[in-house]
C-alpha cells in the first residue's frame, strides 16, 4: 500500500514540472487562451476558469502534460485582455506598421501580445528567457519565417522597454 502511494505521488510531482517547465507552459497556454479570447470574442475570466478546470494536467496522446504556473497563466492572460490597446501600441511600433493594421494570422498576434505584456509587465523576468519561450511557443505552431518575426518585434521591445 505504501509503494502504491509513493509511486502515485511522484507521477503527480513529475506531471507538475520544475518551475520553468511550469512557467512555459503557462506561456503556451497563455497563448492559446488570449488565441480563445480573440477569436471567439470571449471574456478572460471565462477562458482563465475554462483552461483551470478542463484544460491543466490534461494527457495529450498518452503523455502527461506539465501543469502550467497557473498565477503566471492568469496574470498573462488577464493583463494582455485589460491592457490590450498599449499591447497592440507596442508590438504595432516593434514591427513598424501602423496600430491599425492588425496581423493576419490570430495565433501569431496571441503569441506577440503576450511576449509584449510580460517584456512590458514583468522586470524581474530575464528579457532572452521570455523571448525564448516565446520562440518554442512559435516553433510548435509554425515551421516558417514566422519565428524570426517574433524574435524581431520582441527583441526590439526588450531593447525599448528594459
Amino acid at each position: 500500500m505504501v509503494r502504491r502511494i509513493m509511486s502515485t505521488e511522484a507521477s503527480s510531482k513529475k506531471s507538475e514540472g520544475s518551475p520553468k517547465a511550469r512557467a512555459s507552459a503557462a506561456r503556451l497556454a497563455a497563448v492559446q487562451a488570449v488565441y480563445q479570447i480573440m477569436t471567439n470574442d470571449q471574456s478572460a475570466r471565462a477562458v482563465i476558469d475554462e483552461f483551470r478546470l478542463h484544460r491543466f494536467g490534461q494527457t495529450v496522446d498518452g503523455q502527461d502534460m506539465v501543469v502550467p504556473d497557473g498565477m503566471m497563466f492568469t496574470t498573462i492572460v488577464n493583463g494582455v485582455y485589460d491592457r490590450l490597446n498599449e499591447m497592440e501600441s507596442y508590438i504595432a511600433n516593434a514591427s513598424g506598421r501602423p496600430v491599425t493594421d492588425k496581423p493576419k494570422e490570430p495565433l501569431l498576434h496571441a503569441i506577440m501580445l503576450c511576449g509584449a505584456y510580460e517584456m512590458a509587465d514583468s522586470p524581474d523576468v530575464d528579457g532572452p528567457v521570455i523571448i525564448s519561450d516565446y520562440l518554442d511557443v512559435t516553433h510548435a505552431f509554425y515551421e516558417q519565417g514566422e519565428a524570426r518575426l517574433v524574435n524581431g518585434v520582441l527583441d526590439k521591445l526588450f531593447k525599448a522597454l528594459r
